[in-house]
């Protein structure tokens, strides 16, 4: 059975730090991370600016939760995140579902959520021992498709009308893409996160956000 993720850890790659949100990090800057319809539909909410006092409640409520962290990605040597994951675990079954928001949108379109995700696969396959991971994508979101597409991840499900969506009410088709432990550790060279020194922090175009995907770049 795979490890429950501690209350307190901290994922390091080259270029940045990824660890549990606190109530502390809640801040302006984060405020418009939910202004666009992927970002809200990602912490299925309503597309506003996100108060302070909202991610702080949000951050506080999952502390408590071991099943389930939000995690933010911060550049090392920067006090604010720039984006973060969401990571549900079933230990029994060794499974993680992973989501994925960069909320900054100047850190969009870079090396950020490739070197991120690598080493986010690397703690909970290798460190924690599970076995899996999935992913769920709604067809509209071209970007993040985009992504899963050009990575390792496969199809397993395409789930009809199954969301409503919470800033319309209507409904959406979910896909669900999943990703073993072995076909990461044995994926191709190219798959491979090799970020070259100062890249993420000197270059820049959006991509777009997850909503309710894990990242793959």
């Amino acid at each position: 059975m795979a490890n429950l993720p501690p209350a307190t850890f901290v994922i390091e790659s080259e270029d940045f730090i990824i660890r549990p949100m606190l109530p502390g990090d809640a801040s302006e800057k984060l405020g418009p991370w939910i202004e666009d319809e992927n970002s809200a539909a990602m912490l299925n909410t309503h597309r506003r600016n996100w108060d302070i006092a909202q991610q702080a409640e949000l951050f506080s409520r999952h502390e408590a939760e071991p099943r389930r962290r939000i995690l933010g990605i911060f550049p090392k040597r920067a006090k604010d995140p720039i984006g973060l994951f969401i990571v549900k675990v079933t230990p029994k079954q060794g499974v993680f579902l992973l989501s994925h928001l960069i909320g900054d949108k100047d850190w969009r379109g870079k090396d950020t959520t490739f070197q991120t995700s690598e080493a986010v696969y690397d703690y909970f396959f290798n460190t924690l021992g599970y076995a899996k991971a999935k992913a769920n994508v709604r067809p509209e979101n071209k970007p993040m498709l985009w992504l899963i597409y050009t990575y390792v991840w496969r199809k397993e499900a395409h789930l009809i009308k199954h969301l409503r969506l919470a800033d319309s009410g209507k409904r959406s088709d979910l896909l669900t893409f999943a990703i073993l432990a072995e076909e990461w550790r044995n994926r191709a060279d190219k798959f491979r996160s090799k970020p070259r020194n100062g890249e993420a922090a000197a270059s820049g175009a959006p991509v777009g956000a997850a909503a309710n995907a894990a990242g793959s770049r």
